[in-house]
């Protein structure tokens, strides 16, 4: 019994802990520099092109005009989603007979976008392809008529900061459509 003690105390690396199962793996050595995370550096901040050209659009017209491009967009019909259809061979859920006909849900009007809103959108909406994913969530949100207290619920901020986020996205469209680079963050 003590040789067989002595065979095992010497398989054992010396900065290893002892035992079965508790050896240390050669990926989790320290000598490795390569598996260790590393963010990225921010992407600089692009200026945002001119779409426009001619007549200054007021920053309340550049906000009431993108949140219904972004109704419109949302009222269109989807030509392609006749491809992602998924078939399966189980069965329907069966549901109650209260939650299968939305007998709970209170339907609102549905968003019927004029023909002018629908020759608006595009344009309108070439105004924020600068914005990063995330005023872009937000000004998307702000669309569905969310409060700012939801919108900061989602981003896990306050209210206020939902708020000046939103203007922020707002104030960079309206620098987009009227092309004020005396205003534009350096």
């Amino acid at each position: 019994m003590p040789k067989i003690r002595k065979a095992r105390q010497k398989k054992v690396a010396p900065n290893s802990p002892k035992g079965p199962g508790r050896a240390i793996l050669p990926e989790d050595s320290v000598k490795r520099v390569h598996n260790t995370a590393r963010l990225h550096a921010q992407p600089v901040r692009r200026p945002a092109p001119r779409v426009t050209s001619g007549a200054r659009v007021s920053r309340s017209d550049v906000e009431r005009r993108l949140l219904t491009a972004m109704r419109t967009l949302r009222a269109m019909p989807d030509q392609e989603c006749r491809f992602f259809i998924v078939r399966s061979s189980s069965p329907d859920y069966v549901q109650e007979s209260v939650t299968a006909y939305a007998a709970v849900e209170d339907i609102g009007p549905r968003f019927q976008p004029s023909p002018a809103d629908i020759s608006d959108c595009l344009t309108a909406l070439a105004w924020v392809r600068h914005l990063d994913r995330a005023a872009w969530q937000i000004l998307w949100w702000r669309s569905f008529e969310l409060s700012f207290g939801v919108i900061g619920k989602y981003i896990g901020r306050s209210d206020e900061t939902a708020r000046k986020r939103f203007e922020t996205a707002i104030t960079d469209a309206w620098i987009a459509v009227n092309n004020a680079t005396k205003f534009a963050p350096v």
